[in-house]
């Protein structure tokens, strides 16, 4: 085959059965779960996928993901493995890809599946070339001689080797210094006995002590930046794939996770999952496409915010003029900057911080954070953004907040109230509530926006 299987066009599928007979890697989530499904119910789901994706596309080739190993027997029978083999090659398809763990490469079963007229990339994840860090810190079960062992079984069969690499897959290799020079001992290896490398960025998989980790504040996902700093010297060589973002990481808690926050406290206000969200929202997120304009808007008790009397007053009023889709709305409250996509997510469909309990000392701690929240959010994204709307006016803390925030990234400017206090205080005098749902303050955002966007 000419091409590089880099180049080729491909095509994914997961296939799950049974449990990966190791299951105990220290960064992996998937080798935990248990899948129950019949040989027969694959083989179909696999036949749709030849035919509605892989025939219709043109794809050359087709990329196999278990939760374990394609080749342990007690997941796949061998006469399964063969079977998507020969599927691909009738459809078309140049190469197959599939995944297996040193152990059960071996000559019987390389034999049987090998089909003549299509290559068979076996893709072993290595992870790091450092016995060190294989057993200590991955928990991965296998030493480099295991791998170098599978290597060589494959070539004199006649297969293909591709090997993964896992970067930052445990809290120490948060050095970036150490991290570099395991990672050069290991592509210096790998490259001599490989036809493809992947080099995979770790993100953390629910169930994985990993996970733990991070939800704890011990261990962060290293950001496109900081990825490609570590691994840009391999960026050139054709033989490589940088996976920066597989996952299309955003964090996320299983059910047992989602424990209610619902408190006044420094320990509330700087919980970790809102920790770990706002991390996101700075090193990984990215606004939607055309959102030129920023609002600030409110929390609400109830949650989602859409429910309450304020969202839907002011959404209400604004939502239909033509520069609507404009702008981007997100929140202050406890949690930091939530964007509007994320306000049905956990944990921010699911706190409440109780004004009246708040003391003065919790309200100045709450402006210090916030400030810093707002800061990091506009200083990341302050390109995709050409002006800043605020409509918070019964909430003064964030008000501060924002306002230091936007004095000291030297962005005042930028930075326009949607209602005076000159209405604010007459609202409040009336006796309405909440105060930014009356007629007098969505009127006056909605003319306010309109002057400016119109």
């Amino acid at each position: 085959m000419d091409k590089l299987i880099k180049y080729m066009k491909n095509a994914k599928i997961i296939m799950e059965r049974g449990k990966c007979s190791w299951g105990r890697c220290y960064f992996c989530g998937w080798g935990k779960k248990v899948v129950v499904a019949s040989v027969e119910d694959l083989k179909k789901r696999y036949k749709r996928f030849i035919e509605k994706v892989v025939k219709k596309k043109g794809i050359e080739v087709v990329e196999i993901l278990p939760s374990g190993s394609f080749l342990d027997e007690r997941q796949f029978p061998r006469e399964f493995v063969k079977y998507c083999i020969e599927e691909a090659k009738k459809a078309g398809v140049k190469a197959v890809i599939i995944e297996s763990r040193p152990e059960f490469i071996n000559d019987d079963i390389l034999q049987y599946i090998k089909v003549e007229g299509i290559e068979v990339h076996v893709a072993i994840g290595l992870e790091l070339a450092d016995d060190e860090i294989l057993s200590k810190y991955y928990n991965k079960g296998i030493t480099v001689k295991d791998y170098l062992k599978a290597v060589e079984t494959l070539r004199r069969n006649g297969f293909k080797v591709r090997t993964y690499i896992l970067v930052n897959g445990h809290p120490i290799l948060q050095d970036l210094n150490l991290h570099y020079k395991l990672l050069k001992k290991t592509m210096d290896l790998v490259l001599k006995v490989s036809d493809s490398v992947v080099i995979i960025n770790t993100y953390p998989h629910v169930k994985s002590e990993l996970w733990e980790d991070w939800i704890n504040l011990r261990w962060k996902p290293l950001d496109k930046e900081q990825f490609f700093k570590l691994v840009g010297e391999w960026a050139d060589d054709p033989r490589v794939e940088l996976d920066f973002n597989n996952l299309n990481f955003i964090p996320k808690f299983p059910k047992e996770k989602r424990i209610p926050l619902k408190g006044v406290g420094r320990e509330y206000l700087l919980h970790p999952y809102y920790e770990v969200w706002q991390d996101f929202f700075v090193r990984f997120y990215e606004p939607p496409p055309g959102k030129e304009y920023l609002l600030f808007a409110p929390c609400s008790y109830k949650k989602p915010y859409t429910r309450s009397k304020t969202w839907r007053a002011f959404l209400g009023r604004i939502s239909g003029y033509p520069f609507f889709k404009k702008i981007h709305i997100v929140v202050i409250s406890t949690p930091g900057v939530i964007p509007y996509e994320f306000i049905n997510y956990y944990p921010f469909n699911a706190y409440d911080w109780p004004l009246w309990l708040e003391t003065e000392e919790l309200k100045r701690e709450y402006i210090k954070v916030t400030t810093e929240r707002v800061k990091r959010y506009v200083k990341r994204h302050k390109k995709r953004y050409k002006l800043y709307f605020v409509y918070l006016k019964s909430d003064p803390e964030s008000m501060t907040a924002i306002r230091n925030a936007f004095k000291e990234l030297g962005l005042e400017d930028k930075l326009i109230d949607t209602i005076s206090d000159e209405t604010y205080k007459r609202i409040v005098e009336e006796g309405f509530k909440p105060a930014l749902a009356h007629p007098a303050a969505v009127e006056e955002l909605a003319e306010t926006l309109k002057k400016y966007l119109s």
